[in-house]
């Protein structure tokens, strides 16, 4: 089975989107502080997926000029089963889209854009 992870390959660097299933009990438990789903380097830029200790799932995408950050908090989801997640990402903008599973409309928030 593909990890998470293994979707970013290096012909998405610049551009991207995937699409997934997040059902790891320890991302919806509240006991648990914070959890990595995936940081990986594709060619010089780094992602990462996380759910803070602020019950906020987290997409970073850091370059060596930018960073861009993306936040939904995870307490305004219906997500007892899991989540959809979808990631986008290009030269303009980054975008987080969720929704429990089940559900048919996604919250969606553009990224942050910090300049290094």
């Amino acid at each position: 089975m593909e990890t998470l992870a293994e979707l970013l390959t290096d012909d998405k660097e610049t551009t991207g989107k995937i699409i997934f299933q997040l059902t790891d009990a320890k991302v919806f438990d509240k006991n648990v502080k914070d959890v990595t789903v995936f940081y990986k380097l594709v060619g010089e830029s780094r992602f990462k997926l996380f759910r803070s200790n602020a019950f906020e799932l987290v997409f970073v995408h850091l370059t060596e000029d930018w960073m861009r950050q993306a936040r939904v908090d995870l307490g305004g989801v219906k997500c007892p089963g899991g989540i959809d997640v979808e990631l986008t990402w290009d030269d303009e903008k980054d975008t987080m889209s969720v929704r429990g599973l089940g559900e048919v409309k996604f919250i969606t928030v553009t990224a942050m854009h910090i300049d290094n």
